[in-house]
């Protein structure tokens, strides 16, 4: 964990009685800030726990939900979900599946089982359906 000597530069605190709401005023944190020593909170991404404090292990915003604190990065990588759209470049071929580069922390893959075929047709996919997909993707 940390340097127990390092100096800590402190953040405003968050208190159970506070009236200012996190979403109404943005709290920025660097690695090792104090960000609260309320115990009644629970640690989020971002954070842990140093000698009952909770300190920030990025640099980022703070994010309260209910009791959980969590720390945003100001700069990450892409973390797709479920639904999204994205733009990719295919960095490789395979058989029944593509690789493609998305800028995220992995690469992602496309399965062939994935694409919907032309007319929205479904059945097994084929030999044919594999050479065919950059066909499909158009």
């Amino acid at each position: 964990h940390m340097a127990a000597k390092r100096p800590k530069r402190e953040a405003e605190e968050i208190t159970v009685g506070s009236q200012v709401s996190i979403r109404s005023k943005v709290h920025y944190v660097a690695p090792g800030d104090v960000i609260t020593t309320d115990i009644g909170f629970m640690r989020g991404h971002g954070t842990y726990l140093y000698e009952g404090e909770l300190i920030a292990s990025v640099a980022g915003i703070v994010e309260r939900v209910n009791r959980l604190i969590c720390v945003r990065p100001l700069k990450s990588r892409y973390n797709g979900e479920i639904g999204d759209v994205v733009v990719g470049r295919i960095i490789e071929v395979q058989q029944k599946r593509w690789k493609v580069e998305t800028n995220s922390r992995l690469d992602s893959v496309l399965q062939l089982s994935s694409i919907n075929l032309p007319g929205g047709v479904l059945r097994r996919r084929s030999i044919q359906d594999e050479l065919m997909i950059r066909d499909y993707l158009k």
